[in-house]
């Protein structure tokens, strides 16, 4: 989110992390505008399932699909034009969530596209991206092959778009919604096509994970553990490794693995205690690395015990505001969050040696919630009202957006607290009816959209969903663990 504020009589605008939303998406106009219609709609599915806005709650994610998003733009018209230039990159890296699963949306698969100049077609390099993303080719398969530009002229003369960069994810959807409402399939025609494959897929993957969960069971079992988890971007055969690789060390290590006891271990992308006091074991890490981080886990704790202090801090500062965490907050070590706690409680208090609060702001926030995020993260009101805030806020800017939203925070959070009700009746209501084996949504679609879908749902017909795992998104998609992906405004005769 962009917003403009005014500080001492001039204009401040707030660029904290919006201003690399905007140059992502002005990458992806540049993209659509390189590609014909066909290739763009088939594209669709790949751009939600990356796009920076969605991992906004992950950094280091989002600036990798960032960064890859302008390299693809690049790419895409060296094939439109039949032109390469010496210092290509070789290879895009980009993060797509492991599974819809409400309980495992913050797992993530790093996939890398070769930028290969073998291959000059670009259909047959984006039906390469979809299926490294595990998205569906149905459609570009029967795209035709667009025929290369040859010339400079070419690309002046070739069909543009004038298109409105905005940082607003909504925005962004509802371009390609327009765009290609005419070309989407009907829901019912569209699962009659693709539900055997995705009862065949979960079928598979639910084999798979039945082993693994015997296996954890008895490591948990052995360990005298709360829970093993697998927090990571990788497959599941990999959770299937470092469950091994830990049932190993409780072989050769008993004594130094009774610290285990009673905690929850997480293999995850980095090592430490989390927030919630689970035990995190890089799944990158060698076993004598586990081994010497597991020794000095109650040095470690330690900084568990200042959290609550300096929440407690941040919130007397700000006139008693609460301390929040978004619910898919990304998992990090009690050690960092502290220290994001202690940058913006300096940053508040630098504001405070100078001036006061603004007199129009009530004596206390305590109706308010604000989350502290890493120094990436985006300065914004969430969707369920929440102040969220990048570590490195200015405390003066921090004020004056606050001061600017709360009308827009409180508005947000009685929308939501009426929302989530009735969202959370109309997906019992759905799995009951429909005989959905689960049913889940992408974090960007918000309550009202999701109850839009729902409500929607109510006029097809139970035999199309039977057994299956539907996950409300932004495109049509099968995964491979079996997840069905249809788009909250879906179309249904």
């Amino acid at each position: 989110m962009a917003a403009t504020l005014r500080l001492s009589g001039e204009m401040v605008k707030v660029i904290i992390h919006s201003n690399v939303q905007a140059q992502a998406i002005q990458n992806v106009g540049l993209i659509r505008r390189h590609l014909n219609s066909e290739l763009t709609t088939a594209l669709r599915p790949f751009y939600f399932a990356v796009h920076p806005d969605l991992f906004g709650k992950h950094p280091e994610q989002r600036q990798t699909n960032e960064n890859s998003l302008k390299l693809l733009s690049a790419h895409l018209e060296a094939l439109y034009e039949h032109s390469y230039r010496n210092d290509e990159a070789k290879v895009l890296k980009f993060y797509v969530r492991e599974s819809a699963a409400a309980d495992k949306r913050d797992l993530f698969r790093l996939v890398q596209i070769r930028m290969d100049r073998s291959t000059r077609d670009p259909k047959k390099f984006i039906q390469d991206l979809l299926e490294s993303c595990n998205l569906s080719t149905d459609y570009i398969k029967t795209v035709k092959s667009p025929k290369p530009a040859k010339t400079q002229d070419s690309i002046v003369n070739r069909p543009s778009y004038d298109y409105h960069y905005n940082t607003e994810f909504s925005d962004f959807e509802t371009q390609f919604r327009n765009e290609t409402t005419n070309t989407r399939p009907v829901l019912s025609i569209w699962l009659e096509e693709n539900a055997a494959k995705a009862r065949q897929r979960a079928k598979e993957t639910s084999e798979m994970e039945a082993e693994i969960d015997k296996l954890k069971n008895v490591l948990v079992g052995d360990l005298q553990l709360r829970d093993a988890r697998y927090e990571c971007g990788w497959n599941i055969e990999h959770y299937r490794g470092c469950l091994k690789s830990l049932q190993r060390l409780a072989q050769t290590h008993e004594a130094v693995l009774k610290t285990l006891r009673n905690r929850v271990v997480v293999f995850a992308p980095f090592t430490g205690i989390s927030l919630e006091g689970h035990v995190m074991l890089f799944t990158g890490d060698v076993q004598n690395n586990w081994i010497d981080f597991i020794k000095n886990i109650p040095q470690h704790d330690a900084y568990l015990k200042v959290v609550p202090v300096y929440e407690q801090t941040l919130s007397q500062v700000l006139r008693s505001i609460q301390i929040g965490r978004r619910k898919f907050m990304p998992k990090q070590q009690a050690r960092g969050y502290a220290n994001y706690l202690m940058k913006v409680t300096t940053s508040l208090n630098d504001y405070l040696s100078k001036q006061l609060y603004p007199k129009h702001w009530p004596q206390t926030l305590k109706e308010f919630i604000i989350v502290v995020e890493s120094e990436a993260g985006p300065l914004m009101v969430s969707p369920t009202g929440q102040f969220i805030t990048p570590a490195t806020c200015p405390g003066a800017i921090l004020v004056d957006f606050i001061s600017q939203n709360m009308k827009l925070a409180r508005e947000r959070m009685t929308k939501y607290e009426t929302d989530k009700y009735i969202e959370q009746q109309l997906i019992e209501e759905s799995i009951t009816r429909l005989k959905l084996k689960s049913l889940t949504k992408d974090d960007a679609v918000t309550p009202d959209k999701m109850i839009t879908a729902l409500r929607d749902l109510r006029h097809c017909q139970p035999q199309h969903f039977e057994h299956i795992k539907l996950h409300i998104s932004h495109y049509y998609s099968v995964l491979t663990d079996g997840n069905v992906c249809v788009p909250w405004d879906f179309i249904q005769k």
